[in-house]
């Protein structure tokens, strides 16, 4: 064999073992890269899914909120009707009050002059 064949594999070998060792660090750092993106991607996902949760939580309770100021609302009603309701009996009977004293009054008045 000659020397130039046996330099030539010889070149050739390193050559393998360098372009090997270049291409393990590439593959590395693409599986560093790989791994880095999935991680960022699935923080991404929790935060999202971490304010959805969030905002349902609001949207419960401004319904809730929403019930009760209408709940609320209602009772004030049926309350200011009752008293509405009371407010006209005691008026009504404050009046007839008035007039049986107002009458009875006159009745005597007018038996005193007779």
């Amino acid at each position: 064999m000659s020397y130039v064949a046996v330099a030539s594999v010889g070149g050739s070998v390193l050559t393998s073992i360098i372009g090997g060792s270049s291409a393990k660090k590439q593959a590395r750092k693409q599986r560093e890269l790989q791994k880095a993106m999935f991680l960022s991607n699935l923080t991404s996902q929790e935060k999202l899914k971490y304010e959805e949760l969030k905002l349902l939580g609001e949207t419960e309770r401004t319904k809730i909120l929403a019930g009760t100021l209408l709940g609320y609302r209602v009772a004030l009603q049926q309350e200011s009707t009752k008293r509405l309701k009371d407010t006209w009996i005691y008026v009504v009977g404050s009046g007839l009050g008035i007039s049986l004293i107002y009458g009875v009054v006159l009745v005597g008045g007018s038996y005193k002059k007779g």
